[in-house]
């Protein structure tokens, strides 16, 4: 299934796709919370698929908003696709030398499949991130490679803009070790920068691997199969599992592939289209503005 939320007017609900039509699911969920659905997933399967089984043919005019607006936790990889971290000018380590680095984003970030993304005075060299994102959808703390694949509930696609010249000016502003992290870090947590969608597509639906895309503009820029991930899906689960424990409702992008603004000499601009891509999934389509 292909659930999330959509929004008709003044008016959000709970919807699935269903052969390229918007089925709203308000009347039987009662809710706009798909966390709250996925929490209780065993019950709701049923009902949801009966009202998409029997639904009108005819397709409802609705937009797409983020499927998980406030997840309990989004989790980002940093540096999972070879190719990207040696574009960045680091240096690749061997893979078993290699742990997962995890970082979170505020849910303030999170806008929806075609919600602009805002330029500002502050955040004036954004750039794009191409991400497959998984949504968990059971509790799980030490997973192992067994059984980490059996908390995913479904994908979905994650833009992780960025601003790749954030530095936090002050006055006789005197450098630490770790300052250029947290400019790293903070210029990930811009209000508006983590477009999310268009929906989520259950485990049962698709399965790996998948290729993810980027085009700027019509011209693509990224593309690489999920088999390129440094680390994968079931990888990551189990050592970030360790650390914390994850929930129904979480979500953790799974990095993304090499093409990235900063390393074509080309960030974002007011009016341009960034398009995200991952087969089998959908699509993200963003326009940047100046606010």
């Amino acid at each position: 299934m292909r659930l999330g939320i959509a929004a008709a007017g003044n008016r959000t609900f709970m919807a699935a796709e269903s052969a390229g039509r918007i089925v709203d699911l308000s009347a039987a969920t009662g809710t706009r919370d798909l966390v709250a659905i996925i929490r209780d997933w065993s019950q709701w399967k049923p009902i949801i698929e009966d009202v998409i089984a029997s639904a009108p043919s005819q397709d409802i005019p609705a937009l797409w908003q983020s499927p998980i607006p406030n997840p309990p936790k989004f989790l980002l990889l940093a540096g999972n696709f070879r190719a990207h971290v040696v574009e960045s000018g680091f240096e690749a380590a061997p893979e078993d030398n290699l742990t997962p680095q995890f970082f979170m984003k505020p849910c303030t970030t999170i806008i929806g499949p075609t919600n602009d993304i805002p330029l500002t005075s502050a955040n004036h060299a954004l750039d794009y991130e191409s991400e497959l994102a998984v949504v968990i959808g059971t509790r799980i703390r030490n997973a192992t490679l067994d059984n980490a694949m059996d908390a995913v509930w479904g994908y979905t696609i994650v833009n992780d803009v960025s601003e790749r010249k954030l530095n936090a000016m002050m006055q006789d502003r005197k450098l630490r070790s770790n300052d250029n992290f947290y400019d790293w870090l903070v210029g990930k947590w811009f209000d508006g920068s983590a477009p999310m969608g268009p929906y989520v597509v259950t485990v049962d639906e698709i399965t790996e691997p998948f290729t993810v895309h980027a085009h700027l503009n019509g011209e693509p820029v990224q593309e690489a199969p999920t088999t390129a991930m440094i680390h994968s899906v079931a990888e990551a689960i189990v050592y970030i599992s360790r650390v914390l424990t994850l929930e129904p409702g979480d979500v953790l992008s799974m990095g993304t592939p090499a093409g990235v603004g900063v390393a074509r000499n080309r960030l974002l601009q007011a009016g341009d289209l960034i398009e995200c891509e991952v087969t089998g999934i959908g699509k993200l389509s963003n326009r940047v503005i100046q606010r």
